[in-house]
């Protein structure tokens, strides 16, 4: 075969693909094949693959790399590059079959390998490694996803302003990293970062049958993870992930020394250790051995793939990894359009905070006083924190961060005149804009995810909801549930966008959707919580920076708040007092 003046000899079998003809096509190194021009940035692949790497070849045009070859044993991979081509050649167990082939293409394959580092820090990491940062673009609550390749910035755009993900998977390196990745960049990553994306960075390394010497083949595995996240900006504190697939009990002994020495490596260079598995095999093996001797990961990531997106699994004690240290991977190789752009993931959801404060607080709650015209308001045990007056006595309150980022200030709506008056600084009138119909129910919420709170109504006649991006135009006719049902908006899947939601008071069920679509909403969680007659309300009470659902109880003045299987936050105000919730400093 020869490709722009160069001959490769490779078996008869190896398939030759051409992707000038076909830039969609997957490539992906676990089958024996060769791989000719740049892999298209909309590769067509599976979500993800287990059978691991192969003897293979990808080889690119690339004038500008300088001439030369690089060998890394701990990913099975050689990259080679002379005459304008670049070839990445990956291996199982035979090098020397992908070497000859490079040999006789005129290509040279003998280099160093990289020496394992111990430095207890990764401060000395190669020149390559980019500008790291923040370890807490590792953490997130709420939705996201993981795809074999990573996406390109476009369909990260529309998926980011469409879809309910705020999380996305990442394949930074390993032996068993089967797709060609060429989105994935340090300046891809810095771009995705500053749209607010959060990564899970998963390392597909050895797997269990492959395990001969846990203890050595682990720590190279972590210190080969520092070298490919650090490359990609992802630095100390960062939560890096082995993907340990699913295997027989056999290999229990041998996978828990491997990771054991995974997660000790990886805390003496300053990161966080993550292990995926399967429930009923890495998991229930970590679970099983805890104070058993082994170093256990900061953060589970539990394959289970039974369409319910928390973080429970019954083979994990309920206290275990209980400090938001963990992800569930719920759904396997589905299809999802958003915003006009395709991909095939898995669907995960996450609850992790580890290595880093909680970087929300807990919603405060308060009242608002119509016979003074003046809101009250506490921290969440019922502290008082503050109070102002605004409005007037027939106004109904509003509570939001009408002027970006920051503290929730108060604002009212006037239904006489469907009139918003909403302030920046609990005083002065930064928006005002008449909308909505007679009847309506106001709404404020964020609802593209930019920090800033716009509004909205609920039409119960018709059961729908306008919402704005402007504070004048509807941008979203959503419509969900009963005409009768209570409307309540707020950030349920932890991706910053507020999205609808309807409560039901005759069976006490809140119906929450995850994305704001024009037309009928998906209907994403059912929370059944509270008494008939209670009032629903919604607040992050755990400071995760996710909201949950809640009830207000009139006649008691008490605050509930659906945490931890529900508690009483607080008693707060007097009788015929509105409740509010929100975030006050």
């Amino acid at each position: 075969m020869t490709y722009r003046g160069h001959h490769f000899a490779v078996p008869s079998d190896w398939q030759v693909v051409d992707l000038a003809a076909d830039p969609g096509t997957c490539v992906h190194f676990d089958r024996h094949a060769v791989y000719l021009g740049t892999p298209g940035v909309r590769q067509d692949c599976p979500a993800h693959f287990q059978s691991g790497r192969t003897e293979a070849l990808l080889v690119e045009p690339d004038e500008a790399a300088a001439p030369g070859t690089t060998v890394n044993p701990v990913a099975h991979e050689l990259k080679a590059v002379t005459g304008g081509l670049r070839v990445t050649a990956t291996y199982d167990t035979d090098q020397e079959l992908v070497r000859r082939i490079l040999a006789d293409a005129g290509f040279p394959t003998t280099a160093p390998a990289q020496p394992r580092a111990t430095a207890p820090d990764a401060a000395g990491l190669a020149a390559t490694a980019a500008a790291a940062l923040p370890a807490d673009v590792t953490t997130f609550t709420g939705k996201g996803f993981d795809a074999c390749a990573a996406p390109d910035s476009g369909t990260m755009s529309a998926w980011r302003a469409n879809s309910p993900y705020g999380a996305v998977g990442i394949y930074i390196g390993g032996p068993k990293r089967i797709c060609a990745q060429p989105n994935l960049t340090a300046g891809w990553v810095q771009q995705q970062a500053a749209a607010g994306w959060r990564f899970m960075p998963i390392y597909a390394g050895l797997q269990s049958s492959g395990i001969t010497s846990p203890g050595s083949q682990g720590a190279a595995a972590a210190d080969d993870a520092v070298a490919q996240a650090a490359a990609l900006g992802l630095g100390p504190g960062s939560v890096l992930y082995e993907d340990m697939e699913a295997y027989s009990s056999q290999y229990s002994g041998a996978v828990l020394g491997y990771l054991s020495a995974w997660t000790a490596e990886l805390h003496a260079r300053g990161y966080k250790s993550g292990v995926y598995s399967s429930s009923d095999s890495g998991i229930a093996d970590l679970a099983r051995n805890i104070g058993g001797g082994y170093n256990l990961p900061d953060v589970i990531f539990i394959a289970a793939w039974n369409g319910v997106a928390d973080t429970n699994d019954r083979n994990v004690p309920a206290s275990a990894w209980t400090g938001h240290q963990r992800i569930h991977q719920y759904a396997a190789d589905v299809s999802e359009n958003w915003g006009g752009a395709g991909l095939r993931i898995d669907r995960d959801y996450l609850d992790v905070v580890a290595g880093r404060p909680q970087s929300a607080t807990p919603s405060g709650i308060g009242v608002y006083r119509a016979a003074d015209r003046t809101f009250y308001v506490a921290d969440r045990n019922g502290a008082d924190v503050g109070r102002n007056m605004f409005g007037n006595a027939d106004d109904m309150p509003l509570v939001g961060h009408f002027a970006g980022p920051g503290r929730d200030t108060v604002g009212v709506y006037r239904p006489a005149t469907q009139e918003f008056f909403l302030t920046g600084d609990n005083a002065n009138v930064a928006v005002y804009t008449v909308f909505g119909n007679k009847d309506d129910v106001p709404l404020v919420g964020d609802w593209d995810g930019t920090g800033k709170q716009t509004i909205g109504v609920y039409r119960p006649s018709e059961g729908a909801f306008y919402l704005t991006v402007d504070n004048l135009t509807p941008k979203y006719r959503v419509t969900f549930g009963n005409p009768n049902w209570k409307p309540v908006v707020g950030n349920w899947s932890g991706t910053g966008k507020d999205t609808v939601g309807v409560y039901d008071p005759d069976t006490q069920t809140f119906h929450l959707s995850d994305a704001n679509v024009n037309g009928p909403a998906n209907d994403d969680h059912r929370v059944t919580f509270g008494n008939p007659d209670d009032v629903p309300i919604k607040g992050d009470w755990d400071g995760s920076g996710t909201d949950k659902v809640g009830v207000y109880r009139p006649d008691t003045q008490e605050f509930f708040g659906a945490v931890n299987g529900g508690q009483l936050l607080a008693k707060y105000g007097n009788p015929g007092d509105k409740p509010l919730t929100g975030h006050w400093n």
